[in-house]
């Protein structure tokens, strides 16, 4: 196999500078570059790297690097422009910054990344929820997809206002990742979840579970709707076990949980022996506020996680979950980023882990 053809990480320093020059070159900054944090936090890249870069153009006499003041274009270099204006990067679009991001959405971005950079692109997140919050984000949206290039958006964690703006948006190419509120014609990737809840109440019911609860936020994404679906022909399926089904929302906060947590527990006669948690974190303070509460994990309360990290392992007792490799979801990602126009959902569906839990 020849070498050459592997996709190195040390490459991004190379595509680091490509980017930047055709972004000289097309003339999208006039006199200065922005500065290192705006630029690694757009494109996703570290300081050593953009600086390695930036030391690389500056020798092609590109720009200037004066310590203390911000990075000059050489206006000759502008001007001398033989790269024609183009969308220069995947932006993803995310209502929380990357170091709020959970640990398995940090996997799957940090292998979308690479598997973007190895054909020479960069991946630009955008964080922030000016375009999240309320239900008219369009003057938002409107404005950003104006003034940031981008040859296709990932929306993550997106609302069905943000769903509904870009699907009438016909000339910007974009990919949800989550599932697609109805009547949205947006291309997509996410986790089965409506076969997972389905799945997991007939894995209790074979338990002996008859009282079986779902523990999820008030639905905020369509891909919670699917688990709610899910969960009820779950329930439905499992009738013949007499299994009886109840869902339980919250707020999304650790108070707001437990609040519900305590409000199903004092449930009598049909308290719940078993829950199925959507969100990782949502299970670990559901496991923790069990047990400060007296409630043995399985004994009392099966527990099965709806989604999957690896800190899940790290509890006592250990939480069963449904998992799907990062890579696997990165690879289906990067198939409609880089097929714009693409539609239909594509859903992988996650593997059982089996754990002290349940």
């Amino acid at each position: 196999m020849n070498p050459t053809a592997i996709p190195q990480r040390s490459s991004l320093v190379a595509e680091t500078i490509r980017v930047l020059r055709e972004a000289i070159q097309s003339g999208r900054w006039k006199q200065h570059l922005p500065g290192e944090r705006r630029l690694c936090e757009e494109w996703h890249i570290s300081r050593p790297t953009l600086r390695a870069a930036l030391s690389a153009l500056a020798s092609e006499g590109l720009l200037t690097i004066t310590q203390g003041k911000p990075t000059a274009l050489i206006s000759t270099a502008i001007q001398s422009s033989e790269v024609a204006p183009k969308s220069l990067t995947i932006c993803l679009l995310s209502p929380e910054p990357l170091h709020a991001m959970p640990p398995f959405t940090l996997l799957w971005l940090d292998e979308l990344r690479s598997q973007l950079a190895s054909e020479g692109h960069l991946l630009q997140v955008q964080g922030g929820r000016s375009w999240s919050a309320g239900k008219n984000p369009a003057r938002a949206l409107a404005a950003l997809t104006s003034t940031t290039p981008a040859a296709a958006w990932i929306l993550y964690r997106s609302t069905e206002a943000m769903q509904r703006w870009f699907s009438e948006q016909k000339h910007i190419p974009s990919v949800v990742v989550g599932s697609v509120f109805a009547g949205v014609s947006l291309p997509s990737v996410d986790r089965d979840y409506r076969a997972v809840c389905r799945h997991a109440v007939g894995t209790l019911a074979v338990k002996g579970h008859t009282q079986v609860g779902l523990l999820i936020q008030e639905p905020q994404f369509a891909g919670d709707r699917e688990s709610e679906a899910g969960f009820l022909e779950g329930v439905e399926a499992a009738n013949l076990r007499d299994v009886k089904g109840h869902i339980f929302r919250h707020d999304g906060t650790r108070t707001g949980l437990l609040k519900t947590l305590d409000l199903l527990l004092a449930r009598r006669p049909h308290r719940p022996s078993a829950l199925i948690i959507a969100r990782s974190a949502c299970a670990l303070t559901a496991c923790t506020g069990l047990l400060q509460r007296g409630v043995r994990i399985p004994q009392d309360m099966a527990l099965i996680c709806r989604d999957d990290d690896l800190f899940l392992d790290e509890t006592a007792p250990q939480i069963a979950r449904y998992s799907v490799p990062a890579t696997a979801f990165a690879k289906r990602l990067f198939r409609l980023v880089r097929q714009p126009g693409a539609r239909g959902d594509t859903k992988v569906m996650p593997n059982y882990v089996k754990r002290e839990s349940v």
